[in-house]
């Protein structure tokens, strides 16, 4: 009886501990401390013509700062690519882009593997990322609202019931 009592505190310690790192990882640094403007990001095209992106008034934008070697952008892809096919439109635009060191020969290829149908650009200087205020690890994805605020920073692979979430309360 002792053993079996052990058994479900062990496993529930373990639960706890499980969903409070998944949490504290979705969560952590989600809302800026202040309000701070999304600056037009210059970008490449796969093409390789130098692109300006900027927000768009009452369109929110969902940035994803990506590495097309990295594991958990990889992983978070199909999240990524069902967000643009259920959101897409006038009222909210995702956009990837594939951090300094990415060739668009490799971005081409995950596009293919995964048919990836929003738009994807390199940051072949780093300029974008830094000026985001620097993007240290990929996946970072950046949440911007309707008026150009960037209102949510996530490091690390999302998940689409987290952004479902943050779409809800985004007004």
């Amino acid at each position: 009886m002792l053993r079996k009592k052990r058994l479900v505190l062990e496993i529930l310690l373990w639960s706890g501990l499980v969903l409070g790192v998944y949490f504290f990882s979705q969560w952590r640094g989600a809302a800026t401390a202040q309000v701070q403007r999304l600056p037009p990001l210059l970008v490449t095209s796969l093409g390789g013509e130098p692109q300006v992106l900027a927000p768009q008034p009452g369109q929110a934008m969902l940035v994803n700062f990506w590495s097309p070697d990295c594991p958990p952008c990889l992983a978070e892809t199909p999240a990524l690519v069902a967000l643009d096919k259920i959101f897409a439109g006038p009222h909210l635009r995702v956009v990837g882009i594939a951090t300094a060191g990415s060739s668009a020969e490799g971005v081409r290829d995950v596009a293919r593997r995964f048919a990836i149908p929003y738009p994807l650009y390199l940051d072949r200087e780093g300029e974008a990322s830094r000026s985001v205020g620097g993007v240290l690890l990929t996946p970072t994805t950046l949440l911007v609202n309707g008026h150009g605020e960037i209102v949510g920073r996530f490091v690390g692979a999302i998940s689409l019931p987290v952004i479902f979430w943050r779409l809800l309360w985004l007004g």
